[in-house]
């Protein structure tokens, strides 16, 4: 009876085991990043390709970049990146915060100059 039992735990041990590691892929983080997107962004899904570019894991936690451009174009400045935070919760991935990783064609672009982006036209123009 003994051995049964310790034979039971350990066969489930390894099963909860394997499925985390199934849990550990870019695949599965990617669907937990888009589901986010959809409840949370507003942005039109379909217009965009979403690619999970990196993902660290760290036990039942993991940081994934992602990059966002517009459908068609990969274009290094037509797009922008997010790293997400993901954690691990009743076997599956689960967005826990965004930040910023770059990327953005905004962050290229000079600063805007006093008077200029509100409404304001530029000194001497007519």
């Amino acid at each position: 009876m003994v051995f049964r039992l310790s034979s039971l735990i350990l066969l489930a041990f390894v099963f909860l085991t394997a499925c985390r590691d199934e849990l550990k892929t870019k695949e599965k983080v990617q669907e937990a990043v888009v589901e986010r997107l959809k409840t949370h962004s507003g942005l039109e899904l379909k217009d965009l390709d979403i690619t999970t570019t990196d993902v660290q894991f760290d036990k039942n936690k993991a940081i994934a970049t992602v990059a966002f451009h517009p459908k068609g174009d990969m274009s290094v400045n037509s797009g922008m990146s997010m790293k997400y935070n993901l954690e691990e919760r009743a076997g599956k991935w689960v967005v826990t915060g965004v930040n910023s990783a770059g990327g953005s064609p905004l962050s290229t672009h000079p600063p805007i100059a006093p008077g200029m982006g509100d409404g304001a036209l530029p000194a001497g123009h007519p």
